[in-house]
């Protein structure tokens, strides 16, 4: 059963009034959540123009892969100032996107395995930045985020396969191999308000639970790296730059 009292988690400092420091316990920690990025009616936009996916229309609810390219609404969420200006910040220079991808996380969806986000991407270290947007209340029930704080500092893990089937409402992706970590390394489960957003450093181990809940867990999943960079297109994200200014 869901817990009938939900914690959400923020970093200690933000990068509205305290920049710096913000800065600094991403580089240490690997990651940095930033609560109110988007407001509430923002939020539902998103979620009611996700629908309006083909798709979504067809009643097929697996992530939708670079919905920016399907309806300006979220290209608009990916080029929001204050992203922008936050992951410039993050990876010291000038952002450009790179992908985009919409969870609907229907109750019963399978949890994303623990990866790397570079893992798919192959950028340089501290190039490659994922911002992951909570559209609705998360948390461990409702296929909430697993971290392992710290985890980025070791750089690229290793991996194992695995062999657990598809799910047909998860990326096809989620769940084909899933990533060694090292035992100094602690898991966190992290509930993440609606409207905020979680900044994930491309190397720090995280993944997610299943969702448990009768409710859907909505996510929308904007990337970005240093402009400049080489990174891997991806045979299924077909990964692009897109100029974000």
């Amino acid at each position: 059963m869901p817990h009938t009292i939900r914690s959400f988690d923020c970093s200690r400092h933000s990068f509205v009034d305290n920049s710096k420091q913000a800065l600094a316990d991403y580089l240490q920690l690997g990651y940095h959540i930033e609560p109110n990025v988007f407001s509430q009616e923002e939020c539902d936009t998103l979620i009611q123009a996700a629908h309006t996916l083909e798709d979504a229309k067809n009643h097929i609810f697996r992530p939708n892969m670079m919905p920016h390219k399907q309806h300006t609404v979220f290209l608009t969420a990916m080029k929001a100032p204050f992203i922008v200006k936050t992951i410039s910040t993050l990876i010291s220079g000038e952002a450009v996107g790179l992908q985009s991808e919409f969870f609907y996380c229907k109750p019963g969806t399978r949890g994303f395995s623990l990866h790397q986000d570079n893992f798919y991407v192959e950028a340089n270290y501290g190039v490659f930045v994922s911002a992951w947007i909570a559209l609705t209340d998360t948390y461990a029930e409702k296929g909430g985020l697993i971290i392992y704080p710290m985890s980025h500092e070791t750089g690229a893990l290793p991996t194992k396969k695995l062999n657990i089937g598809v799910d047909q409402l998860q990326d096809p992706n989620a769940n084909n191999e899933e990533t060694i970590v090292p035992e100094k390394y602690v898991r966190h489960a992290i509930g993440i308000k609606k409207g905020s957003v979680l900044f994930i450093h491309g190397h720090l181990v995280h993944g997610s639970h299943t969702n448990s809940t009768d409710e859907w867990r909505y996510v929308l999943l904007c990337t970005y790296i240093r402009s400049g960079e080489e990174f891997r297109a991806g045979r299924y994200a077909k990964r692009e730059m897109v100029q974000i200014k």
